[in-house]
């Protein structure tokens, strides 16, 4: 039976919640400062995601969503605002992190997740958000998965991309289905670097567009699949699976 791992927040959930939200709150004061709403909301999920893996490494894991909001001014500041309180203060933040709550899945989810599962696939999800607000993203979206395919690091006190993670999620779905055979086994991300280290781990790897738009496949190298747009993927990988299946047979 094949199974797929997919990273939720970035490739299954989109971030369209957060950036209306921040141009809502802070919008026009970062304008202000010819600071554009989208690329302040990249530059601090960027500077989050290099923290939580640079403090993994080195034995000092911290959950993201205390990330996030421990590091929101200095982002501004290095935005260029030099008094980053002048435009937002502690409720600014503290709204806008209850609004993380409120992500929902991108276009085309529920679709490919159907279409995995009926062609005998069974979802994962592996993420660096702790659990219960991942859980959340499912309840906002309509989308079902049982509580116990969804893996958070913040369960295992390491995160992504450290390999042990990816070893963990590879080992502890190898002993559930009882199978060895790696080809049955897939890593979905809209990040490359994602990608990058599953495949390293032993995944068959697929890459969305969705997030990055390019693969950077020079510096990342390359994927099973490269899809635009997650209908495409599902049906990408339910194809290729089927060529690596019988080529192995």
């Amino acid at each position: 039976m094949p199974h797929i791992v997919f990273d939720i927040i970035g490739t299954c959930i989109g971030y369209d919640v957060m950036l209306d939200a921040i141009d809502k709150r802070i919008g026009s004061k970062l304008r202000q400062h010819d600071c554009n709403p989208e690329l302040f909301f990249n530059a601090w999920g960027a500077a989050c995601e290099r923290d939580f893996s640079y403090l993994s490494l080195i034995g000092h894991y911290q959950p993201t969503k205390k990330i996030l909001k421990s590091i929101f001014f200095r982002t501004l500041y290095h935005a260029g605002i030099k008094e980053p309180e002048s435009i937002a203060n502690e409720e600014d933040l503290d709204w806008l992190c209850d609004e993380w709550l409120k992500l929902k899945s991108r276009d085309g989810l529920p679709e490919m997740w159907k279409y995995l599962r009926d062609h005998g696939f069974t979802i994962w999800c592996l993420t660096d958000g702790d659990k219960e607000r991942v859980k959340g993203y499912f309840l906002n979206s309509k989308l079902d998965m049982p509580d116990e395919n969804i893996i958070s690091c913040d369960s295992l006190g390491v995160g992504k991309p450290t390999p042990s993670v990816y070893e963990f999620m590879l080992n502890k779905i190898k002993t559930s289905s009882g199978s060895d055979a790696d080809e049955n086994i897939w890593f979905g991300a809209a990040h490359a670097w994602d990608c990058c280290a599953a495949r390293k781990a032993g995944f068959k790897t697929a890459w969305v567009d969705v997030y990055e738009k390019y693969p950077c496949d020079d510096i990342f190298g390359t994927n099973d699949v490269v899809a635009s747009g997650l209908k495409e993927m599902g049906e990408k990988v339910v194809e290729t699976h089927a060529k690596i299946t019988k080529t192995s047979s």
